[in-house]
């Protein structure tokens, strides 16, 4: 039987006398999409958060592929293979598209070699996944829904296997939108 990629059990979160999660499971089967709804305020960036690393839950536990894992920081996060694209972008929008997606992860201390060993490994990715873009574009230049790309781009190149979305369709155009559900169908 497969195991959920993602499971979180029992999750809660308070922020003083606020108890944003209060006893939340979800279980995510791998090559599966969840979209989690709910008012502002209901909790839903503040899950997500704990499973990204930038909070931590009170109480309750995370497995991935049926081991229980611990997510201090975002890096962790990263090094477990979950990858998440923020509503806000975290683009450096006066660098290139290649330039964003290596920041922080060059994996050479020579940058001629890092950049053609991440140009290399993005064509490979952007080939898998249909998700075409110009690396030498200059990130602000670019419309709203290609920066998006960026940031999946840059997710799937850190080795996500699970990627996050927040909000992935509030700045869309409803054009952008459609292309954005037909990359998440690949």
């Amino acid at each position: 039987m497969t195991k959920p990629a993602i499971q979180l059990q029992g999750i809660n979160k308070r922020f003083g006398a606020v108890h944003a999660n209060k006893d939340i499971d979800l279980a995510v089967m791998p090559g599966t999409i969840h979209g989690i709804v709910g008012e502002n305020g209901a909790g839903k960036s503040t899950l997500m958060s704990i499973l990204y690393g930038f909070y931590q839950a009170d109480s309750g536990t995370i497995e991935m592929d049926g081991k229980p894992v611990t997510i201090k920081d975002s890096q962790d996060a990263i090094s477990q293979g979950i990858g998440m694209v923020h509503q806000h972008f975290m683009l450096v929008e006066t660098f290139t598209v290649l330039e964003n997606i290596m920041l922080g992860a060059e994996g050479h201390g020579l940058l001629n070699v890092a950049m053609q060993n991440v140009s290399s490994a993005l064509k490979k990715i952007e080939n898998e996944y249909g998700l075409k873009v110009d690396s030498d574009a200059i990130v602000g230049e670019l419309p709203v829904g290609i920066q998006q790309r960026v940031e999946i781009l840059k997710a799937l190149y850190r080795g996500a296997r699970i990627l996050i979305l927040d909000e992935p369709t509030g700045v869309l155009t409803p054009q952008e939108i459609e292309q954005f559900f037909g990359i998440l169908n690949t």
